[in-house]
């Protein structure tokens, strides 16, 4: 029996390993860069609200928020994307030059699951956010 070559579906595991093992140490061991504590974060948060919706009531144009710059959390996570995305594209590929169905699937599962990890504690994260903001906002009250 010939043995096939799975060389880009071996090279889209090592990289999708490498994705979720960077995912996973950046949501045990991060954040890595200086963040605002929660409570300054939701303080923030729940002004910034209430200042846009006086604005808008008043007729005046909502402020535009500011883009902070990149930092190094936001870089771990854009570089878990890519090497998550380039495992499932060497998976595809593989398995269009007709490697291992195995090996392709293997590399699809792990930059896929890399990708699903971040996508959901970001989520997480973003649902506890709102919780906390609608929490505050009732507390504050429009007067």
């Amino acid at each position: 029996m010939e043995e096939s070559k799975s060389t880009l579906s071996f090279i889209g595991i090592g990289l999708g390993s490498i994705a979720f093992l960077l995912a996973i140490v950046h949501f045990w061991a991060g954040p890595f860069s200086s963040q605002p504590s929660l409570e300054q974060t939701v303080a923030e948060k729940a002004v910034s609200i209430k200042q846009a919706t006086v604005a808008v009531l008043q007729g005046k144009e909502a402020p535009a928020p500011k883009s902070p710059p990149i930092d190094m959390d936001q870089m771990v996570s854009i570089g878990t994307a890519v090497l998550g995305g380039l495992a499932i594209i060497l998976a595809v590929i593989g398995f269009a030059k007709k490697e291992h169905i195995r090996v392709a699937g293997g590399a699809v599962l792990l930059g896929g699951i890399a990708i699903a990890f971040q996508f959901a504690v970001v989520a997480l994260g973003a649902i506890v956010v709102a919780i906390l903001v609608a929490a505050v906002l009732s507390q504050i009250g429009f007067e």
